[in-house]
């Protein structure tokens, strides 16, 4: 869906001298004009996670495990965190580091996190994401003050800093399985086996396995286990099914997976 608002993505990159010994401390500082958005078009809700994170001179934003772990932790660097306040946006946020954490050369890349469970709440696991400002100004090794400011909108108005890349599943993550499905009225409750703590999993569902398509079922597109599932070793989904709905079948994805 286009946007027809203005937009403006701010990273304002500023390095500031400290101590006695000249250049030892540099400060970034991270916000976005917003409203940013994630993959469905829903404005970023307020408490949303944003990730200052630095790229290597050379190399590239190389993204995110659905635990919120770098895909490529060498090249890759958290700087820091900050949060979506009222408007869709990342509230300011200034950092300090040493002139020597982060070389010059690199860039800084600000990314906004879907932390979106099923209940639509945020500070679940990292469904996507999006960045902007990728290969953008130098980090500065000097004392010169710089910025980097990156339109919101693309050359069809379209919004750049959405969070439409899905997370990566872990490499060890299991297959999981369907270990019971019981009917209650127009509530279909799935138990899932063999699951991990560091995926989201997705409930699928189709009336006729000859003829159509599996779809995401209503309800259960974004599971997430807690502690208690864990321990228990059954991850639970709620599917809403259609009222008289005779048959259905399920199948249980990983999100993020190969």
């Amino acid at each position: 869906m286009k946007k027809t608002l203005s937009m403006i993505i701010g990273v304002l990159v500023g390095a500031a001298a400290f101590a006695e010994d000249g250049l030892s401390q540099l400060t970034v500082t991270m916000s976005t004009e917003g409203p940013d958005y994630y993959a469905d078009n829903t404005p970023v809700g307020v408490g949303e996670t944003y990730l200052l994170v630095y790229v290597a001179q050379g190399a590239g934003f190389k993204g995110l495990y659905a635990d919120g772990s770098l895909v490529d932790p060498v090249s890759n660097k958290v700087v820091s965190a900050g949060l979506a306040i009222e408007g869709s946006k990342c509230g300011f946020k200034a950092i300090q580091y040493p002139s020597a954490m982060y070389p010059g050369g690199g860039s800084f890349v600000i990314v906004v996190l879907d932390t979106r469970t099923d209940a639509g709440v945020v500070g679940g696991l990292v469904a996507g994401y999006g960045e902007a400002a990728a290969g953008g100004t130098p980090v500065s090794a000097a004392p010169s003050p710089g910025s980097l400011r990156v339109a919101a909108e693309d050359g069809n108005g379209e919004p750049v800093l959405t969070a439409a890349v899905s997370a990566l599943a872990p490499a060890d993550t299991p297959a999981p399985v369907i270990k019971a499905v019981a009917s209650n009225g127009q509530t279909v409750q799935v138990l899932i086996g063999n699951f991990t703590g560091k995926a989201v999993y997705e409930v699928q569902s189709r009336s006729d396995l000859a003829t159509g398509q599996w779809q995401p079922a209503t309800g259960a597109a974004r599971v997430q286990a807690t502690a208690l599932n864990i321990e228990q070793a059954e991850l639970p989904a709620a599917v809403q099914v259609p009222e008289n709905d005779q048959v259905r079948f399920f199948r249980v994805i990983v999100k993020g997976s190969n």
